[in-house]
């Protein structure tokens, strides 16, 4: 971002924290997330639009709304600018002709191929708020909470997928990246429950981003102790913990940077998402993926103890029917998604999982995993299924507004530099036009 731009956030986050009204201050605060991809922003974008005042998190573009079914953006609405990298673009395919292809409707295929290097690009984002017919904030974040393990579950998993064992101490919380130990005091002697986690979540991300070259402990400069805090933040969001009350988090850091360094709170908020990026790719892997789905359902091959008997899924009926028998009795019937008896029984493997992977930690923490296979996906683009849109991308912010906002989604890393002021589009009460307000470029 310009440096413009970064002096702008750096003001408002100052401004909110000492109204302490920032992300930082309010434990539970929900971040930005697009709700019609299900991805939250991310960096600098994240921190402005959480800063921007709806207490809805939910962002999209003008188009995004547009696409659903009876949604609508409100005229006279200002629509908020971000960037980011756009690391796709969809071209035309022609034929040997040098004329348009055609699909089955007579209409142009495209094809989306990724850029060898990603391009600056802004967008336009529009706060929920000012969305006609979009559902409640209650209904989206009971499917989004319903699709999410518990916070405890999740933290414990990333525990175990950075490869790092807890070890119990009677000091402060620490860690160790040489033995790979993550010191915690004993739950009941330290604060509350939510405190813990907190606790925990912050010495894992330390942990994590010391792993990537992220974070240096002996760097005590505010700028790279806000590193830490701002990836508890984007992380505890993902997870579901309330990273704003880590005790050992020193906020005064942010608070420093934002203030004598703007620049470098852009930095301290990419390096802090890219140890997001990676957390989020370790418990999000295919093989984890899997792993998740086969919980969430009966899969052939399961033999479940439930109600004293014994229960093996034998096979795939019609459409997600199983057929499943009672190894007491040898008697086979169906069971479907729908059914009381697959309920009970789903709910038995799950608890049966739990206590296999608690009997099954200690052992493990007392494994060398072989680490050459792992990769390291924190500085990907993984966004290429969002960002398809139709328009160049050197058209102006002017030109784009005359022709239409882009389609973009605005969740990929935002390190642009094309703007010197953070504008909002305003579409006009009577007329619908869309307007720029603030300074030309």
């Amino acid at each position: 971002m310009s440096k413009q731009s970064n002096q702008q956030i750096a003001d408002r986050l100052i401004e909110k924290m000492n109204d302490r009204q920032s992300p930082f201050d309010l434990p539970g605060f929900a971040m930005p997330v697009n709700p019609t991809t299900g991805k939250a922003y991310r960096g600098m974008n994240a921190l402005w639009l959480a800063m921007q005042g709806p207490r809805d998190p939910r962002w999209m573009t003008l188009k995004q709304a547009s696409n659903k079914n009876g949604w609508k953006v409100q005229t006279g609405s200002k629509g908020t600018l971000i960037s980011f990298l756009k690391t796709t673009d969809r071209i035309q395919l022609l034929n040997d002709d040098g004329k348009p292809q055609l699909n089955s409707r007579r209409n142009p295929k495209t094809e989306l191929i990724k850029l060898a290097n990603p391009v600056e690009t802004d967008a336009y984002v529009f706060n929920a708020t000012q969305i006609e017919g979009i559902p409640p904030l209650k209904e989206f974040e009971e499917r989004r909470n319903a699709s999410k393990p518990e916070p405890v579950e999740a933290l414990a998993k990333l525990v175990e997928l950075t490869n790092a064992k807890v070890e119990a101490t009677i000091g402060e919380p620490g860690y160790d990246p040489t033995d790979r130990i993550i010191y915690m005091p004993e739950p009941d002697t330290f604060g509350t429950p939510q405190e813990h986690l907190a606790a925990l979540l912050y010495e894992v991300v330390k942990f994590a981003g010391h792993e990537k070259g992220l974070y240096d402990p002996m760097d005590v400069t505010p700028a790279s102790q806000a590193r830490p805090a701002l990836a508890s933040l984007f992380t505890g969001n993902e997870i579901g913990v309330q990273a704003q009350l880590a005790p050992q988090m020193n906020y005064q850091d942010v608070y420093l940077t934002a203030a004598a360094a703007p620049d470098e709170l852009e930095v301290a908020a990419n390096n802090a998402q890219y140890t997001t990026d990676y957390l989020h790719g370790l418990i999000n892997s295919p093989e984890q993926r899997q792993a998740a789905r086969q919980e969430r359902i009966l899969i052939v091959g399961d033999v479940i103890d439930y109600n004293e008997k014994q229960y093996e899924v034998m096979g795939k009926l019609r459409g997600k029917d199983l057929q499943v028998m009672d190894k007491s009795t040898g008697n086979r019937f169906k069971a479907g998604p729908g059914d009381g008896i697959y309920a009970s029984l789903l709910s038995a493997k799950t608890e049966a999982l739990k206590q296999q992977r608690s009997l099954e930690k200690p052992m493990a923490q007392e494994q060398d995993f072989d680490r050459e296979e792992e990769r390291d996906n924190s500085m990907e683009y993984e966004h290429a299924d969002e960002l398809e849109h139709e328009q160049e991308h050197h058209m102006t912010i002017e030109q784009q507004i005359d022709t239409g906002l882009n389609e973009d989604e605005g969740n990929a890393l935002d390190f642009s530099e094309e703007y010197e002021e953070i504008p909002e589009l305003n579409l006009g009460e009577e007329t619908g036009e869309k307007q720029k307000s603030g300074r030309k470029r």
